[in-house]
């Protein structure tokens, strides 16, 4: 039996967010890792990182994202917003994750960073399209009001980029529209056949021919493969770990042009930004989380930013900090196939930033 609690927090503007909680290790300078999910897998798809928290001096948090259970789902007119493209809805993200982090300065006694900035203080983790969250905290000084940014930013260390889709990114794969795309799938008619043949071929394990070429030609495009994590799950957990109807309704217009224009220009506000990055949120550096074997979107999204990344600083532009690293044999569901693994490596990927 994994020991986790559950809580609803209130935040302004009548948002609640649902978040299980590993609870506290007995430590003074114990890091609080929170983590926010992806495309139709919720959080409670993360519990098995709760069995391995205080071993690794962590304090582990597992939000349900707006929309999904327990969480406030997003109102008609935020809908349109994100159907439009409209960085508001990007700007409203930012927000209600900085009064998160706030919540957790205040009332839940949150160690702060230490000198050696090895411990203490928040990792933020987004995972897959979750990242499109978490980097709306990094993307604009304008958004968040002084008062706030300067409660959080002492605690804010480090920003995982847990194994994003391209899409989250808002990068383009050069040559498509002429490989299998599960989201124009012939065989789907409807949003509930996309998002039900999503979860096997997200959840497979994929053998990509040429990683290091950084190239389209040096993936796999596969539909799906015989070992992939989902077909393991109970109904049960199939039931309690997905919601296809949360998906539908506030993933998948994201995926639409309007939006990745938008997501384009946060992923570069927030990473590449010489100016910005040097004074907002300045200490906060990144890493870049793969496993060699996920899916082509997310392996698409790695090699993107490795190579924007190295040019950039090939360059000699002052960008973000960045770290990248491919778990070997990992899918994209490091959290649940190896959780153990996935905790040591995200700490000792920070602790090395």
């Amino acid at each position: 039996m994994i020991n986790y609690t559950e809580h609803t927090v209130k935040l302004p503007d009548g948002i609640e967010l649902l978040y299980t909680d590993s609870g506290a290790p007995i430590s003074a300078s114990y890091t609080t890792l929170i983590v926010l999910h992806g495309s139709g897998f919720n959080g409670d798809g993360f519990v098995p990182l709760h069995e391995f928290a205080h071993r690794n001096d962590l304090r582990v948090i597992l939000w349900n994202r707006r929309d999904y259970r327990g969480s406030t789902k997003y109102t008609d007119a935020e809908l349109e917003d994100l159907a439009a493209g409209r960085k508001v809805f990007q700007d409203r993200l930012a927000m209600q994750l900085a009064w998160f982090l706030e919540h957790f300065i205040k009332h839940e006694n949150t160690p702060k960073i230490s000198v050696d900035h090895g411990s203490g203080g928040f990792i933020l983790i987004g995972w897959s399209f979750g990242n499109a969250t978490t980097l709306s905290l990094l993307a604009d000084p304008a958004v968040l009001p002084t008062a706030l940014y300067e409660t959080i930013e002492p605690y804010l260390r480090s920003v995982v980029l847990y194994d994003p889709p391209y899409i989250a990114l808002g990068y383009e794969l050069p040559g498509h529209e002429s490989v299998y795309d599960p989201f124009t799938d012939p065989d789907c008619s409807t949003p509930a056949a996309i998002y039900d043949n999503f979860k096997h071929w997200v959840s497979s394990y994929y053998t990509h021919p040429d990683i290091a070429s950084g190239k389209p030609s040096g993936m796999s495009f596969a539909k799906r493969t015989a070992k992939r994590t989902y077909v393991g799950w109970s109904e049960e957990q199939r039931a309690r770990y997905f919601d296809g109807e949360a998906a539908v309704r506030s993933e998948l217009p994201a995926y639409a042009p309007p939006m990745q224009a938008t997501l384009k220009a946060q992923t570069h506000e927030a990473l590449l930004n010489e100016k910005l990055v040097s004074c907002y949120f300045p200490k906060v550096k990144i890493l870049h989380i793969s496993g060699t074997e996920t899916c082509y979107y997310c392996m698409w999204g790695y090699m993107e930013s490795f190579r924007l990344y190295n040019e950039a600083v090939g360059r000699e532009e002052k960008v973000r900090t960045t770290k990248f690293k491919l778990v070997e044999g990992g899918n994209h569901f490091l959290h649940y196939d190896i959780p153990e693994e996935f905790l040591r490596e995200v700490v000792q990927g920070c602790q090395d930033l």
